[in-house]
C-alpha cells in the first residue's frame, strides 16, 4: 500500500453505494461532529458504482468544501475495496470508518478518538457490551449475537461486536491491517479486527448508542449475504493456517 504523508489529524471514510437520499445529511452531521474536537480533518466518500447520482451530489458539495474528497468508481467494487481505496488516499494521522446511515450516534466519535489517541491500535463501537444502548429488530440482534459468538469460538479474539460499522485506527495500524487483509466484502469488518489483534495492536471495544436506520432497506441482508460472509471467513481461517 503506497504511503501518503499525514497532513490531517483525522480522516473520516464513508463507503457509499446509492446513498443519494442521505449523503448530504451524513456529510453535514459528520463535519459538525468533527468540528467539536478536531480542527484538521477530511471526509472521504468512497463511492462504489452508484446508479442514483450519489457521486454527482458529492462532487457538487466538494466544490465549496475543501475538506470533502470524492473517490468515484464507475463499477461496483464492494465495501471492502471501497474502504481500501479510501485508506490509500487518506491523509489523516487517525482514520475512522462509519456507515452513511449513521446508525451509531456521532456523539460517540470523540470517545473512540480519545481511546486510539491514548492507547493506539484500533477502537471499535460495540453494541454488545455493558453501557451500550441499542434499538434494533430482534431478528437482526439475534443474528448479530450468533455471528459474534461463532467468530469468537473460531478465532478466540474475545471481541463481542465485529460488525458495527464504526471504528477508528491510527494511520500505521490501518495501513498494516489493510495490507494483511484479503476480503473485499462485508467480512472485512471482522477481518480487520482479527488482523489487528494478530499483528499485536490493541483493539478496544467502546460502548455506543446505536439505532437501526433504513429498516427493510439495509445493504446487508443476512439471508443473502451470510453465505458469502461464511465463505470469506473460512477462507481466511484456512489461509492463516498455512
Amino acid at each position: 500500500m503506497k504511503d501518503q504523508p499525514s497532513q490531517k489529524e483525522v480522516s473520516i471514510l464513508l463507503p457509499a453505494y446509492n446513498e443519494a437520499v442521505q449523503i448530504k445529511r451524513c456529510i453535514d452531521a459528520v463535519e459538525a461532529s468533527l468540528r467539536t474536537f478536531c480542527s484538521s480533518y477530511e471526509i472521504i466518500v468512497s463511492e462504489d458504482g452508484s446508479t442514483d447520482d450519489t457521486d454527482k451530489i458529492v462532487t457538487e458539495l466538494a466544490q465549496s468544501n475543501p475538506n470533502l474528497v470524492l473517490l468515484h468508481s464507475p463499477l461496483r467494487l464492494g465495501k471492502g475495496k471501497a474502504i481500501k481505496n479510501a485508506v490509500n488516499a487518506a491523509k489523516g494521522k487517525y482514520i475512522a470508518f462509519m456507515d452513511v446511515d449513521l446508525a451509531t450516534d456521532l456523539a460517540c466519535l470523540p470517545k473512540l478518538y480519545g481511546v486510539v489517541k491514548s492507547q493506539g491500535g484500533m477502537a471499535i463501537g460495540s453494541r454488545h457490551i455493558k453501557g451500550s444502548a441499542v434499538q434494533r429488530q430482534p431478528t437482526r440482534t439475534l443474528f448479530s449475537l450468533t455471528y459474534n459468538i461463532f467468530v469468537r469460538m473460531l478465532f478466540f479474539d474475545g471481541i463481542h461486536d465485529h460488525q458495527c460499522g464504526f471504528k477508528i485506527m491510527s494511520r500505521n495500524t490501518a495501513k498494516a491491517v489493510l495490507d494483511f487483509s484479503r476480503s473485499d466484502g462485508y467480512f472485512l469488518d471482522t477481518e480487520m479486527i482479527i488482523c489487528c489483534k494478530r499483528l499485536g495492536y490493541p483493539v478496544t471495544e467502546v460502548a455506543v448508542v446505536w439505532r437501526e436506520k433504513n429498516k427493510g432497506g439495509s445493504k446487508v441482508n443476512p439471508a443473502r449475504d451470510s453465505k458469502k460472509i461464511a465463505f470469506d471467513m473460512f477462507m481466511f481461517r484456512i489461509s492463516r493456517q498455512k
